[in-house]
């Protein structure tokens, strides 16, 4: 995907949010699937933008997010609360209205604080199979096993 595509979907994707009184509107009526990056809701995509998903991730639960990768670019807009999001190795300090750039085949996790929220949009749109969880360090993605087990020892 080019610059100025990614750039575009962000703007897109902002200007929804901005549009909106909170991310508890998203959600209403929308069953979430727990899993080791919290609670998940699965959305439809309110934008009818084609080859993108969309969902809202509630990280107020966990101490950290499972390190993982995947071949689609993924894009995290912060709606609520702090965190250090870790993308290929590199650490991003991220609070409510940023954006956070995950690249195809670039490892990531997230420490959150207690109040963390992100809507999530995949492009192509996301598939379980794609979801490649990382237990040992892989290099050619960006993931210290050795950093992870440190950072998240202090937890």
């Amino acid at each position: 995907m080019k610059q100025i595509e990614i750039q575009e979907l962000i703007a897109a994707w902002q200007q929804f949010f901005n549009s909106k009184n909170s991310w508890q509107e998203f959600i209403q009526d929308c069953r979430p699937i727990t899993s080791p990056n919290g609670m998940i809701y699965e959305l439809p995509n309110f934008l009818n933008r084609d080859n993108e998903s969309f969902a809202v991730v509630d990280m107020r639960k966990i101490a950290f997010a499972e390190p993982h990768y995947h071949p689609d670019l993924e894009i995290y807009f912060v709606l609520q609360g702090t965190a250090d999001v870790f993308v290929g190795g590199n650490k991003q300090a991220a609070s409510a209205g940023d954006v956070v750039i995950i690249p195809p085949y670039k490892a990531h996790f997230t420490i959150p604080d207690k109040n963390f929220i992100i809507g999530c949009v995949n492009t192509p749109p996301y598939r379980p199979e794609s979801y490649l969880v990382l237990t040992e360090s892989n290099l050619s993605v960006g993931f210290d096993r050795h950093q992870f087990t440190l950072l998240t020892q202090q937890i």
